[in-house]
C-alpha cells in the first residue's frame, strides 16, 4: 500500500514540527549531564484501517462512506538514574481519507516527561513537552479514532525550575515557577465553530515555607498566577495571593488548619483587592489512601478544591472537585481534562511492583496487550479570552482482577463568566460559558493467555449558557472488540462501534464503523 500523503500545507507546516523532536533530544541530552542513566529507546508503529458509513458525520442523506488509515511510527524513552528520569512515548500521526471525505494530515503525538535534581536535595528541575488531540468544535461529534475530523493538535511545553530544600527535620523551603507555553500545530480540520485554540502562556509562581505540625505547625505562602494570550497586550487573569496557615495535628493521620491572607486579581479590565479566609483537611486514613481539602472565602464567593485518592491491589480510585477562577478552559495549571488510567493503574501495582521503574514498564505492557484507553472521557475545552468562575467534579474507578480489567469515570463541569465582572466585553466575546457532563465504562476481558474481548459505553453532552443558552449536543458511542497478542512484540486487534450525536447547533448524525488495528514493537 502507498504511503500515507498529506497536502501541500500539512507538509509545509510538518518542518515547524521538528521542534517537538529537538524538544526530545534536548530532554535526552540533560538527562545525561545530570547522570540519567543511558536512554532506552523502543521504536514501535501503530497502524489502524477504519472503514466508516459517515466520514464526516453529517446528516443521513449526505453521508459519505470512507476508508481511513492512519500511521503512527514513534519512539518510547525511558532512562532512570539517580538524579534524573526521563519517560514517554512520542511521535508522528499521519492520517489520510482514501475516498477524500477529509483532508490528509501529518501530526505529532504523544508526550514525554523529565524529572531531574540538579543539585542534590536542593535545585530540580521537571519539563515536558505534549501533543494533545483537541475538539475543533465542542458541538460536534467527537469520534472514538485516529481521524482529521473536528480535530486539531495542540502542542504543549512545560518548563518547571525549582527549589526545595529541608532547613531542618521539621521546616521546608519550596520556591517554584511553572511555565506553560501552548501553540496549535496546523489548523482545525471539519470545525463549522468559530471556537479555536488560542496560543497562551501560563505561568505560575510560589513561595512557600512551612513548619511540619508537631502537633502545631504553620504555612506562610506567596504565589501568583497569569495566563497570557500569544498576541495579546493584557493578561486574561492575574492572581496574586498572600496566605498565613495555622496547622494542628490531631493525630498521627490527621491535620486541620485555618489560613487568613489577601488577594488581588485583575480580569477584564477589574483591579480588586479582597480578604481570604478559610480552612483546611488533610487525612490520610492508611498508608494507600489520601484525603485533601481547602474551602475558603474569596472575592467570587466560596471556593476551595477536594481530592480523595485510594488503591488497593485490585482498586483504585480518585475523587476530584474545585471552585476557582480560570483564565483559560483547557488550564493545565489545574490538570488536564479527562482523568488518567494510567495513573490509576500505577497505582494499583504499587505493592506488586514497589520499584518505580519495573512498575513504569509493567503499566505500559499491560495498557499495549489489553488495548486499554490511556485517558478517559473529560469535558471539551473551549478557550476563551475572559476570566470565568469554574466548578468542577469527576470520579474514576478502576478494578484489576487477574482476568477482569473494568474502569468507569463520571464528570460535570460548569464554566460562566466570573462574578462581578463589569460588562466591558462584547457580547460576541462571551460565547464559551457553557455546562457539561459525561459518563464512560471500559471492560476488558482475557478469555486466554494472547486473547482479551473488550468493550466501552460513553455519553457526554454539552450546554451552551448566556448568549449560547439553548444550544446543545449530545455524543454517545458503544464499541466491542478483540484483541490477539501474536508475539511479544506484537498485538492485533479488531471492532466494531456505533456513534450517535444530537445537536440544535450542528446536523444529527449517526455513524458505524469497522476498525482493525496492529501494534509492533521493533
Amino acid at each position: 500500500m502507498a504511503m500515507v500523503m498529506a497536502t501541500a500545507t500539512d507538509r509545509r507546516a510538518g518542518l515547524s514540527r521538528l521542534g517537538p523532536l529537538a524538544v526530545l533530544i534536548g530532554l535526552g541530552a540533560l538527562g545525561e549531564h545530570v547522570g540519567a542513566q543511558a536512554l532506552r529507546v523502543q521504536p514501535e508503529v501503530e497502524s489502524t484501517v477504519t472503514v466508516t458509513n459517515n466520514a464526516s458525520f453529517t446528516s443521513r442523506d449526505q453521508a459519505q462512506s470512507d476508508t481511513i488509515i492512519s500511521v503512527n511510527p514513534r519512539l518510547h524513552v525511558t532512562s532512570r538514574g539517580g538524579r534524573a528520569a526521563i519517560e514517554g512515548t512520542f511521535g508522528l500521526e499521519a492520517v489520510t481519507y482514501l475516498n477524500n471525505a477529509q483532508d490528509s494530515i501529518v501530526r505529532p503525538r504523544g508526550s514525554l516527561s523529565l524529572r531531574s535534581q540538579l543539585v542534590e536535595r536542593l535545585m530540580y528541575l521537571d519539563a515536558s513537552v505534549t501533543a494533545d488531540r483537541i475538539s475543533a468544535d465542542p458541538f460536534a461529534a467527537r469520534p472514538e479514532s485516529a481521524t482529521a475530523f473536528n480535530d486539531y493538535t495542540q502542542m504543549r511545553y512545560r518548563f518547571t525550575p525549582y527549589v526545595e530544600r529541608e532547613l531542618t527535620p521539621s521546616l521546608s523551603l519550596l520556591a517554584r515557577t511553572d511555565h506553560i507555553i501552548t501553540r496549535r500545530v496546523g489548523s482545525a480540520t471539519g470545525a463549522a465553530s468559530t471556537e479555536v485554540a488560542r496560543d497562551s502562556h501560563e505561568q505560575e509562581q510560589t513561595l512557600r515555607l512551612a513548619q511540619r505540625p508537631q502537633p502545631f505547625g504553620w504555612t506562610a505562602e506567596l504565589t501568583r498566577q497569569e495566563t497570557r494570550l500569544r498576541y495579546s497586550d493584557q493578561a486574561i487573569l492575574t492572581q496574586t495571593a498572600a496566605r498565613a496557615i495555622g496547622t494542628y495535628a490531631v493525630g498521627p493521620q490527621l491535620i486541620v488548619g485555618v489560613s487568613v491572607g489577601r488577594e488581588n486579581n485583575e480580569y477584564s479590565l477589574i483591579d480588586r483587592s479582597d480578604s481570604i479566609v478559610g480552612v483546611r483537611f488533610n487525612w490520610q486514613p492508611n498508608e494507600r489512601g489520601e484525603v485533601n481539602a481547602s474551602l475558603e472565602k474569596r472575592f467570587f464567593g466560596t471556593g476551595g478544591d477536594l481530592e480523595w485518592r485510594q488503591r488497593s491491589p485490585f482498586l483504585g480510585f480518585s475523587i476530584r472537585a474545585n471552585r476557582m477562577p480560570v483564565a483559560q478552559s483547557g488550564s493545565h495549571l489545574f490538570g488536564a481534562a479527562g482523568d488518567n488510567l494510567v495513573s490509576l493503574l500505577d497505582g494499583v501495582l504499587t505493592t506488586r511492583y514497589p520499584d518505580p521503574g519495573q512498575r513504569s514498564t509493567a503499566v505500559n505492557d499491560l495498557v499495549r496487550q489489553l488495548n486499554l484507553p490511556g485517558t478517559l472521557t473529560g469535558p471539551v475545552e473551549l478557550y476563551t479570552s475572559y476570566a470565568q468562575l469554574q466548578d468542577n467534579v469527576s470520579a474514576t474507578a478502576l478494578f484489576f482482577g487477574r482476568l477482569t480489567t473494568a474502569s468507569a469515570t463520571v464528570f460535570g463541569r460548569r464554566r460562566t463568566r466570573l462574578a462581578d465582572v463589569e460588562d466591558v466585553l462584547a457580547p460576541a466575546s462571551l460565547s464559551s460559558d457553557n455546562l457539561q457532563y459525561g459518563v464512560e465504562i471500559d471492560v476488558s476481558r482475557r478469555l486466554s493467555p494472547v486473547l482479551t474481548a473488550d468493550g466501552g459505553v460513553r455519553y457526554t453532552r454539552i450546554e451552551g449558557l448566556g448568549i449560547r443558552d439553548g444550544q446543545a449536543s449530545r455524543d454517545a458511542a458503544i464499541r466491542f472488540g478483540m484483541t490477539r497478542i501474536v508475539s511479544i512484540n506484537t498485538r492485533v486487534s479488531a471492532g466494531l462501534r456505533y456513534q450517535t450525536v444530537s445537536s440544535s447547533v450542528t446536523s444529527p448524525a449517526n455513524e458505524m464503523a469497522v476498525v482493525g488495528a496492529l501494534l509492533h514493537r521493533f
